[in-house]
């Protein structure tokens, strides 16, 4: 064979071997470009729970965290103000919660019905219990939020003056699309049951939900099997966003 036919060979068998080359590459941009699209599609389309957990911090919030950052969940707590000053490591306990990716709101300084509610100054009383709690969290965190919670709940609770002491404050108060009662449930499988059967209720093109917690033992017992129920009825878990308005919560 000539030196003339071995470059014609080389030469062919070159761009050969770029062609797949080239055609390799285009692939996996291709299947790429498929997976993320997927992604996308599954990130916009599937449903999504937010985990909120009232009254801590407590002597049960590190059990509670540490399941959480197992299942990869991001959760809401909204803390009180005296329990900040009750439980002992506090700042420890808020410090963690925000390294963890979850999120601080306010709940009042003293979950006091009576004082919140049932008096003419209530409606001050709220909203100078919750910028107190919110500078609170400030100092010892530097984390600033508006997102609150209501003790009991708005529901029953709210005149019409805590509702314009809050929108004049820019606070923004919610409360909750699934109540666990793990207030006044006694046990993690009564718990569970009560979430599932309140999953139930839920409307079918209803895209988010909240989920209402509080830091007790047995609620840190069912924790993780509530997670995989939220996970088997095809929602997925974000971290809250300061800003961000729920879906179905005024």
């Amino acid at each position: 064979m000539n030196k003339k036919n071995v470059k014609v060979i080389l030469f062919v068998l070159g761009l050969y071997f770029t062609l797949n080359v080239v055609t390799a590459v285009f692939a996996v941009e291709k299947e790429r470009d498929i997976l993320e699209f997927v992604k996308e599609f599954e990130s916009t389309n599937q449903k999504v729970a937010y985990l909120t957990f009232d009254d801590g911090p407590s002597i049960y919030t590190h059990d509670l965290l540490d399941v959480l950052n197992q299942h990869e969940v991001p959760g809401i707590f909204f803390v009180l103000g005296k329990q900040i000053e009750y439980v002992p490591n506090s700042d420890e306990i808020l410090k963690r919660m925000l390294d963890e990716g979850h999120h601080i709101a306010l709940h009042t300084m003293t979950h006091d019905k009576f004082a919140l509610y049932h008096s003419e100054k209530s409606p001050n009383v709220f909203k100078n219990e919750m910028l107190e709690l919110k500078e609170e969290i400030r100092q010892r965190t530097g984390h600033v939020t508006n997102l609150c919670r209501a003790p009991f709940g708005k529901e029953n609770h709210f005149k019409l003056a805590h509702h314009k002491v809050v929108e004049d404050t820019g606070l923004y108060c919610i409360d909750w699309h699934v109540d666990s009662k793990d207030w006044e449930k006694t046990s993690a499988d009564q718990i569970y049951n009560e979430v599932q059967h309140q999953l139930k209720e839920v409307r079918k093109d209803q895209s988010e939900i909240v989920l209402l917690f509080h830091e007790y033992e047995r609620t840190v017992e069912v924790m993780p099997r509530i997670i995989a129920l939220l996970r088997k009825e095809g929602y997925r878990f974000e971290a809250y966003v300061e800003g961000k308005v729920f879906e179905g919560l005024k």
